[in-house]
């Protein structure tokens, strides 16, 4: 726990002496996150805030305490925002009884609804995601703890880009763009459960409800309920059938709708069991074949690449036809046997003539043999863009860089420069190089990724990483953000640096 001596910092802030603020990272209806220093431990870590506005309601205080310690529970799972400590600032003008705060590791890859924003977003990729939050939930439903506020910007990565959720049990004191019933707070109504938005409480039904409704974002790019006024979403989580996500991504295989639409049934019952339940069905949904074809210029709001169709089943021939394709050929082996024995070998005179047509005196079989022989194949195009960059992230992830890097390269020659798909393959090209050991290559690559105006706050971490491995950590950071020492293969489990994201204020927004 935190020391009780305390320092009032030059923001107006009292925190324990061992923490210093370094900057502010996000803000939130019910608190602030800010980078600090941990100078106790000599480590970069994320502290959050509770609002002002919260610090003089009892009820809030106690339960943002009691939840951070249940949050902190859970924070030996892999995919869950590790709690380092829970305290209270020092009384103050704003704050008379102190504002609780909650330090956690940080993050440094942004949040899914970040990468949503920035980037195509694979089926594969998707799918990877919903498996990590699935476990994440799941672990904590197994402890008694319901999130209550399940969305893709509680989703935050870290540099190997693995997904650990944040905000486990405080979600309940939220106040932007939620929905309050009695004094209680329920939840982000673009997410939010049926149940929920009718005044019931939170269940673990719920808690899957959210995660059904992200699966839909992260695999067409939009939400299924868009009204503009937040009671409004919240009636139409009530008495709307959830949309199609294959008519939003034609892309995307007619067997996903049926799960969606499960896993987001107005009653709980009807739902899944559990999230890995929910999250199997999604999988065993897109193995199925696309609908129809994505034109490649259908959209301008990305949409996740299409699943490889199965070939399809050979055509079988019904007892009639086969039998007259059998006597076809027996009258084709008949007929040249008749010709090869009456004309002893010798070419017919209405052949030799260079162009000619067969003998009128040849049977049809013997014609349909000459339409038959088939055309010589065509030659398989070569990948595309979005393919190689798909196939140059998955080698990246698994640690496999020196494949990744031609792969990648690749997919930056293929793709129109400017694109989404190009931004993301000279992102995934420079953090191999890097971290294969070639930081000098990866700066000029994460430096034309910096042209395109699209999440430049996660291009420039990465620059700086590699400057830093280059030797050249001294410049200055324009995004004000700490230079941290390279990242780590990506693994399984925790250990992956930092965790806490400069995107993932986690309450409130989106």
């Amino acid at each position: 726990m935190a020391t009780r001596e305390q320092a009032r910092s030059p923001l107006g802030i009292s925190l324990p002496d061992r923490y210093q603020l370094v900057r502010p990272m996000a803000t939130g209806g019910m608190a602030s996150v800010w980078c600090a220093q941990d100078r106790l431990l000599g480590r970069v870590v994320a502290i959050k805030l509770m609002a002002d506005r919260l610090a003089g309601d009892d009820t809030a205080v106690r339960r943002f305490k009691r939840e951070a310690r249940a949050a902190a529970r859970l924070s030996d799972h892999p995919n869950v925002v590790t709690i380092y400590d829970v305290g209270q600032t020092r009384p103050g003008p704003e704050a008379p009884s102190g504002r609780p705060f909650i330090v956690m590791e940080r993050l440094r890859g942004g949040t899914v609804t970040d990468a949503l924003r920035a980037a195509q977003l694979q089926p594969g990729r998707a799918l990877e995601w919903l498996r990590q939050a699935a476990a994440a939930v799941d672990y904590a439903h197994g402890r008694g703890v319901i999130h209550r506020d399940i969305k893709p910007s509680n989703f935050l990565l870290d540099d190997a880009s693995v997904l650990h959720v944040g905000d486990f049990g405080i979600a309940l004191v939220a106040t932007e763009d939620t929905l309050t019933a009695s004094g209680q707070l329920f939840g982000t109504a673009a997410y939010l459960a049926p149940e929920v938005a009718l005044g019931q409480p939170a269940t673990e039904a719920s808690d899957r409800y959210a995660l059904a409704v992200a699966a839909f974002e992260l695999l067409t790019g939009q939400r299924p309920f868009t009204a503009a006024h937040f009671a409004a979403q919240a009636r139409q989580h009530i008495d709307s059938p959830p949309p199609r996500a294959s008519l939003r991504n034609p892309g995307l295989p007619e067997a996903i709708d049926p799960v969606l639409e499960r896993g987001m049934a107005k009653r709980p019952q009807d739902r899944f069991a559990s999230a890995k339940e929910l999250v199997n069905a999604i999988e065993a949904g897109l193995r199925a074949a696309p609908t129809a074809p994505v034109p490649a210029t259908a959209e301008t709001r990305p949409l996740p690449r299409r699943v490889a169709a199965a070939p399809p089943a050979p055509r079988r021939l019904r007892p009639r036809a086969a039998a007259l394709a059998a006597l076809a050929v027996l009258l084709i082996g008949v007929a040249i046997a008749v010709a090869e024995a009456g004309g002893g070998g010798q070419r017919s005179p209405a052949l030799s003539r260079a162009g000619s047509a067969p003998p009128a005196t040849h049977s049809p079989a013997t014609a349909a043999v000459h339409r038959a022989k088939p055309a010589p194949a065509a030659p398989a195009p070569p990948p595309s863009a979005d393919a190689l960059e798909a196939r140059g992230h998955q080698l990246m992830l698994s640690g496999d860089y020196q494949h990744a890097i031609p792969v990648l390269r690749q997919a930056v020659a293929a793709a129109p420069h400017g694109s989404l798909t190009y931004a993301y393959a000279l992102y995934d090209l420079g953090r191999s190089l890097r971290l294969a050991g070639d930081p000098q290559a990866a700066i000029p690559i994460l430096q034309q990724r910096l042209q395109i105006p699209d999440q430049t706050g996660v291009g420039e971490q990465e620059r700086a990483l590699a400057q830093q491995a280059a030797g050249q950590g001294g410049a200055p950071n324009p995004g004000g953000k700490a230079r941290p020492g390279p990242a780590p293969p990506p693994g399984p489990g925790k250990g992956h640096g930092h965790k806490h994201g400069d995107g993932g204020g986690g309450d409130g927004g989106d």
